[in-house]
């Protein structure tokens, strides 16, 4: 039955990604972003850059650290479907879907069949993959029911696996779920020192990418482009419990919907009944709600983590996970058989028939080479990963060569040479790299290398990897044991 249930799921999850068939992309929010990053992704790659760091051809051809900071793991996914024939577009298409169904597979070993469902037929689920197009978001739903599953099963090496993946993924949900990370470890304080340790091994396997990601913030201008971005991004109630579909970003005209969902708000009104057993996921759920409203807006003027959030809508899709986690749950505990078959059925009902326009792209984007080559961005949404030695943000191209100045950003761990000799640089013109050059012809080269912190952070990471391997073999020779006992 099981079994059967599993593959229910995933034709519906199939069935619900039909639109993405084809060879081209779509008009999704960051579609472009992601397109653009997968195809410097592979460049770099093919360059010898591992992991990748710098987009050379962004910003006009000056270059961008956008892969120090831009969550690696879906771009390492979609590398791999391209490498074995796919186009861009259809790898990241596919990176989506296998998440997407990934995700629904860990909502249903966590909740229930009824919790999977509520889950994979949220709007806001939908929303983000056909809507915003953000690849990493639906990454991460990819193991974070995982990391879920793992706690309440008390394997605590896999909890850090789906956690370090989690991270890869997508950092920021990390902030966004924190108040569930709380409620769990609230809820094993007896084995706190293992979750701990799962936390440490974590961000140890992450560390290559989430030490950098964080520590180089500073050398950006991230914090004054995204810092203040909740203050006008607030959400009225009335849009929680019902928005128009629409495809425009909050604030303009034909917004996104901001709906928790029909069949999302009856688990929870389901699960009221229930309040001994789940007050603690009602209370997440209540929380989320809240941080989205205006009155919260003295929480997020605390100078935390929570405003690199940057946009308190955010906090819906912990609000729809934990309504699916309860009213998966709460369906278990209807004592009366035809009562809960009848909840059952209408839960299941409201999902799938209250999502039945939302199944699908808006239009189809075709993405070319002649795309590419003109393409001048940054394919971020706020160029707010420019280095902070950048003052005016300049698109075009520039063919104007001046002795002693390189048409490459300055950032930390680029080195010139001239002759074959390392040569002092240093920012200059709007932050292009420039150096002494002593009279006559010289041979100038520039390469992008790691530095201290970077390598300090993969050391971080192959020791964990190496704790975690030797954990796992001796957790595999201990069950070996037991099992000739």
């Amino acid at each position: 039955m099981g079994k059967l249930k599993l593959l229910a799921l995933l034709l519906l999850g199939l069935f619900a990604m039909r639109t993405f068939w084809g060879p081209d992309f779509y008009d999704g929010h960051d579609s472009q972003a992601h397109i653009v990053r997968l195809w410097q992704f592979d460049k770099a790659l093919k360059d010898g850059q591992f992991p990748p760091q710098w987009a050379p051809d962004l910003y006009a051809g000056r270059g961008y650290p956008v892969f120090i900071f831009a969550y690696p793991l879906p771009y390492f996914v979609a590398e791999g479907f391209h490498q074995l024939g796919a186009n861009l577009a259809v790898a990241l298409k596919l990176t989506i879907v296998l998440s997407y169904l990934t995700s629904i597979v860990g909502m249903y070993f966590l909740s229930g069949f009824v919790g999977a469902i509520l889950w994979a037929f949220a709007p806001y689920m939908f929303v983000k993959i056909f809507i915003t197009g953000s690849l990493g978001v639906v990454a991460a739903f990819a193991f974070i029911p995982f990391f879920f599953v793992a706690v309440k099963r008390k394997n605590w090496l896999g909890a850090a696996v789906f956690l370090a993946l989690w991270i890869l993924s997508h950092p920021g949900k990390l902030v966004v779920f924190s108040p569930l990370l709380l409620l769990f470890f609230l809820q094993n304080i007896k084995n706190w020192r293992r979750f701990f340790a799962a936390i440490i091994l974590a961000l140890g396997l992450s560390a290559w990418y989430f030490l950098p990601a964080n520590l180089e913030l500073p050398f950006t201008h991230f914090k004054e482009f995204v810092s203040n971005q909740y203050i006008n991004d607030f959400v009225p109630f009335s849009r929680l419990l019902y928005s128009k579909w629409g495809t425009n970003a909050p604030g303009f005209d034909n917004p996104l919907s901001q709906q928790v969902g029909i069949a999302q708000w009856l688990a929870i009104g389901v699960s009221l009944f229930f309040f001994k057993k789940l007050w603690p996921y009602l209370l997440v759920f209540g929380l989320s709600i809240f941080l989205m409203l205006e009155p919260s807006k003295f929480i997020w003027d605390w100078p935390t983590p929570l405003q690199e959030v940057a946009t308190p809508w955010r906090f819906l899709s912990l609000a729809v996970f934990s309504a699916a986690w309860a009213g998966g749950l709460a369906v278990k505990m209807i004592k009366n058989k035809f009562l809960r078959i009848t909840v059952y059925i209408l839960l299941i009902t409201l999902a799938l028939y209250g999502n039945r326009n939302h199944l699908r792209i808006n239009e189809v984007r075709v993405y070319d080479q002649e795309f590419f080559d003109n393409y001048t961005g940054v394919a971020t949404g706020w160029n707010e990963h420019l280095p902070i030695w950048v003052k005016t943000v300049d698109y075009d191209r520039s063919t104007q060569t001046r002795e002693g100045r390189l048409n490459l950003l300055y950032y930390p761990g680029w080195r010139v040479t001239i002759d074959g000799k390392e040569t002092p640089i240093q920012p200059g013109d709007n932050g292009l790299i420039t150096f002494s050059v002593p009279e006559g012809e010289h041979q100038i080269e520039a390469k992008f290398t790691d530095t201290a912190l970077r390598r300090f952070s993969r050391v971080i990471s192959l020791i964990s990897l190496v704790g975690f391997l030797v954990l796992l073999s001796l957790k595999v020779l201990s069950r070996r044991r037991l099992k000739r006992k």
